[in-house]
């Protein structure tokens, strides 16, 4: 099968990796190098710095027009359109060029959790299992014909990076194997329950504020969800602190304490009182400064069980 593959993320790392041994990349289509960074240097995408390390063609086609786009698309004469984690929404006629038809690799059991954060969106929701989907690309996002599904285990102390990591390595298995199905005639296609349909946002920096007067077993979802980026955070002592890792706290009920409000310090960290239960931060990184332990923290900085975290 010749394929044009679209990615751009590290979650697509792993499929261009898996179908460049089995099938002929004529060519990798991925975003523009993009300033990255405290000093906005200009870097690639880590899908180009694996093709280029597997001395595959790459392209991009986000900084051209849409008829020079179809031009240097045609040209490969591609069998299939391979999607995955790529950022960008393709055309109805970009759609419409390859000799089958184009597919799409995505994070979640369609339909549920479309769009563009769900790894993130499972997490923060509490889910305890998820898993890939190999899918025909239709018009409306993550709509598509399912052609293979794997579901996949959520585990307590999976976090944003290790579920992303977990999905985009049996994810690639997943695509390997549809376009295996796809090349034999075999492949299969099932409608999607519309009714069942899900929808994620794209993450913004505001997402990641923590409310202390949720539960502490949403808070600590929050942490889990937006690890990495956008990160949870919250300002103690007039200062930003982005938590990393965090855990409920078996912590007697105590009178008087607020949610947000330090309830004890101890070598595991800083235990903080939610709207029920109780948090213990285990680490963290304030603004500016350097991830550490939280105990670290406390040992130099003032901080005290009677201090406050702000919404």
């Amino acid at each position: 099968m010749t394929i044009v593959f679209f990615g751009t993320s590290a979650f697509a790392v792993p499929s261009l990796v898996k179908l460049s041994k089995f099938h002929d990349i004529a060519a990798v289509v991925t975003k523009t190098d993009k300033p990255k960074g405290r000093n906005l240097k200009t870097a690639p995408s880590p899908v180009k710095i694996k093709a280029d390390s597997l001395g595959l063609p790459v392209t991009s086609i986000d900084d051209i027009s849409a008829a020079q786009a179809l031009a240097e698309l045609k040209k490969y004469k591609a069998d299939l359109f391979v999607v995955v984690s790529y950022g960008k929404i393709l055309s109805v006629d970009i759609l419409a060029l390859p000799g089958l038809y184009p597919i799409g690799l995505h994070a979640s059991l369609l339909p549920q959790y479309r769009g563009a954060s769900p790894i993130n969106r499972a997490l923060l929701n509490g889910e305890v299992k998820t898993g890939v989907t190999v899918f025909k690309l239709a018009g409306k996002m993550d709509a598509g014909d399912i052609i293979m599904q794997k579901d996949a285990d959520i585990l307590d102390s999976d976090n944003a990076e290790t579920l992303s990591e977990k999905l985009s390595n049996l994810g690639a298995n997943l695509l390997v194997n549809a376009v295996d199905s796809i090349a034999e005639g075999k492949a299969q296609f099932t409608k999607q329950d519309e009714s069942g349909a899900t929808f994620t946002p794209k993450l913004k920096k505001e997402d990641g504020r923590i409310d202390w007067n949720k539960p502490a077993a949403e808070v600590r979802d929050k942490v889990r969800a937006f690890y990495g980026w956008p990160g949870a955070f919250s300002r103690l002592n007039g200062r930003t602190i982005k938590i990393w890792a965090a855990e409920p706290a078996d912590l007697p009920a105590q009178k008087g304490i607020a949610p947000g409000q330090i309830a004890a310090l101890d070598s595991g960290g800083i235990t903080v009182a939610c709207g029920s239960g109780f948090l213990r931060i285990k680490e963290l990184q304030p603004e500016g400064g350097k991830r550490m332990k939280a105990k670290d923290y406390v040992l130099g900085n003032k901080v005290s069980v009677g201090s406050s975290f702000v919404n």
